[in-house]
């Protein structure tokens, strides 16, 4: 991958040190696809701009610092990334690790030192891409599937949904993300229960006994779509559970799944 192909999200919450970033990386000729100054917002311009690497500060306020944004981004979209920080150790480095970052850059840094640690990351990747058949989940096929997919974090809040599950429940991506499952779906077991577990418990269930459910997703303009949920544990190279990937199959009331249209990708 060339630099003049390659798109970097920029993410710190310093705009001065956001400034120097774009003009050390222009100069250097790739592009600036986007800036964000928290991890929240590093997540959903990943969502939207689709970038090939992400520069992210460490340092980052708020309840999804740097590492756990770095974490979520490459787990669940597969875009490497590559750490900036005036830490130069303790619990930084140790929680860092975890998020398995493919550079790390002390500020103050060179342009050069820039330059050489994207490279070398954009190559890393590419090798273990190659390597062990990582594909990275290109947003463009999941804006184009006829099903329902949802990513989780560990404590149930919204990373990301696609279009389908915007039609299912009326609800945009900007509107649920980083709410809690329990404020996005609601649901009706598909058929009478004396008891109705909360969604949350009920995803948990799927991951412990490997069931699916076939559960009414109820919409915020009262409409009840039968859909077949399936749930997946996201865990990352070292086994470490990062996540919930939720699947919704919307079905007739037959209980068959609904013809699939033809899907055309970009």
């Amino acid at each position: 991958m060339t630099g003049d192909k390659t798109n970097i999200l920029v993410v710190e919450d310093d705009p001065l040190i956001t400034e120097v970033l774009s003009i050390m990386l222009v100069k250097h000729g790739y592009s600036i696809c986007g800036t964000a100054r928290s991890g929240e917002e590093a997540i959903m311009q990943v969502v939207e701009k689709h970038p090939d690497l992400v520069l992210m500060d460490i340092g980052l306020d708020g309840e999804c610092d740097g590492i756990a944004a770095a974490m979520y981004i490459f787990q669940f979209f597969s875009i490497p990334v590559i750490f900036s920080t005036g830490h130069s150790g303790g619990d930084f480095i140790q929680r860092a690790k975890h998020a398995q970052p493919f550079g790390y850059l002390t500020k103050p840094f060179s342009d050069c030192e820039l330059y050489s640690t994207i490279e070398i990351a954009l190559n890393s990747f590419e090798m273990l891409s190659d390597r062990i058949g990582l594909k990275k989940r290109r947003l463009r096929e999941l804006l184009h599937l006829d099903e329902g997919i949802i990513f989780l974090d560990t404590n149930g809040r919204c990373l990301f949904i696609n279009p389908y599950t915007e039609h299912l429940i009326h609800l945009s991506h900007r509107e649920v993300f980083y709410r809690h499952i329990h404020d996005v779906l609601d649901y009706e077991p598909s058929v009478s229960r004396a008891r109705i577990p909360p969604l949350w418990d009920l995803i948990r269930e799927s991951i412990a006994i490997g069931t699916s459910h076939d559960i009414l997703v109820c919409s915020s303009g009262g409409r009840k779509r039968p859909v077949h949920l399936t749930v997946k544990a996201r865990r990352n190279s070292r086994g470490v559970h990062v996540g919930y990937i939720l699947r919704m199959e919307e079905r007739i009331r037959t209980g068959y799944p609904i013809a699939k249209k033809a899907v055309t990708h970009e």
